[in-house]
């Protein structure tokens, strides 16, 4: 093992160091990567490529959180230089779901020396932070290890960099301004002059959607976006949410159906709707940003969720509260709680 203690196996920057000197084939799949460790195996990718073998790089976070600009020139700039050498060479990303693992595959002739652990493709990961990274020595393992990153490299799980729109935190806003415009035109009214004491009500239990990642309140973290102008594929917007309700909740007596006005708890009153089959779907009618920006902010105000990261259960319990509530004042206006 290699944990970057020297009495439990040292460094594991010695070991890539090693495979990529003697490897004709490198395919790596990390969650994320240092600008400084792209930069020191760049020569060493360029050179398996050059001789025929298959170079490549994923990183699995990217798509969804973004990259800084030097490193994102840096990797798209080994993406072009490999690309041409064929092989599939290249670098990628995941995209339809974030990938957070650490396999490392490297070919000599007969034999595939792969590693899995907790090393991202970093430098704290090879040598700064304590991990734990392990060769795998069974041959059954390796047979499946391959086939997962064969599968994981696919156009099922992954694009190449140049195809995908990767954004660069600060440089970006998160919302859009024809977006934003709408957000800061909402209405407004008192919430001290309204009670919800004894008004009807409805309860979508937000557990429901929380424990899947790609649910339609993570919508993020879902298969991307090709943009005919660009020519490049990139995530949904960040706030962009709707609701799904099943059939057990449609049903209910209360459920609002059509366009209704949703009077928030904070004092906003955003233009809601609900459509497709049986009103499956709780969406802001002017933008599914709308709705996404008044809960997912609530969740950000309150310190419980940063941007880039699934509402999960865990979430919602430190939020205190699991349950959206819409409350009937009448036909097309709700009080709407969470």
């Amino acid at each position: 093992m290699y944990t970057n203690i020297q009495k439990y196996g040292g460094d594991f920057r010695n070991v890539l160091d090693q495979e990529f000197t003697s490897s004709k084939n490198v395919t790596i799949a990390s969650g994320y990567a240092s600008l400084d460790v792209i930069n020191a195996f760049e020569k060493p990718f360029i050179e398996i490529a050059k001789k025929g073998g298959t170079s490549r790089l994923l990183l699995g976070m990217a798509f969804y959180e973004g990259l800084s600009q030097k490193k994102l020139d840096a990797v798209t700039k080994l993406h072009n230089t490999l690309q041409p050498f064929g092989n599939n060479s290249g670098v990628f990303v995941t995209n339809g779901r974030r990938y957070h693992g650490k396999v490392y595959q490297f070919d000599k002739d007969n034999i595939s020396n792969i590693y899995v652990g907790s090393s991202n493709f970093s430098a704290s990961g090879t040598k700064g932070n304590i991990e734990c990274t392990v060769p795998i020595l069974n041959e059954n393992q390796k047979v499946d290890l391959v086939a997962f990153l064969n599968d994981l490299y696919s156009p099922s799980y992954s694009i190449s960099i140049d195809k995908a729109e990767i954004t660069v935190p600060g440089k970006k806003k998160i919302v859009l301004n024809k977006v934003e415009r709408i957000w800061t035109n909402l209405k407004t009214y008192d919430t001290k002059k309204t009670t919800v004491d004894g008004l009807p009500k409805f309860v979508f239990p937000l557990d429901r959607v929380a424990e899947k990642e790609k649910s339609n309140l993570n919508v993020y973290f879902g298969k991307g976006r090709w943009s005919r102008s660009t020519g490049k594929t990139k995530p949904r917007p960040w706030y962009e949410i709707e609701l799904i309700a099943s059939n057990d909740l449609n049903s209910q007596q209360f459920y609002p159906k059509g366009d209704f006005l949703a009077y928030t708890d904070d004092g906003l009153i955003i233009p809601m709707r609900t459509q497709g089959d049986y009103y499956k779907n709780i969406r802001s009618k002017e933008s599914l940003q709308i709705f996404g920006i008044w809960l997912k902010g609530k969740l950000e105000k309150s310190g419980v969720l940063k941007k880039y990261e699934p509402v999960t259960m865990e979430t919602l319990e430190e939020y205190g509260n699991d349950k959206l509530t819409f409350y009937k004042f009448e036909e097309g206006k709700y009080y709407m709680s969470f």
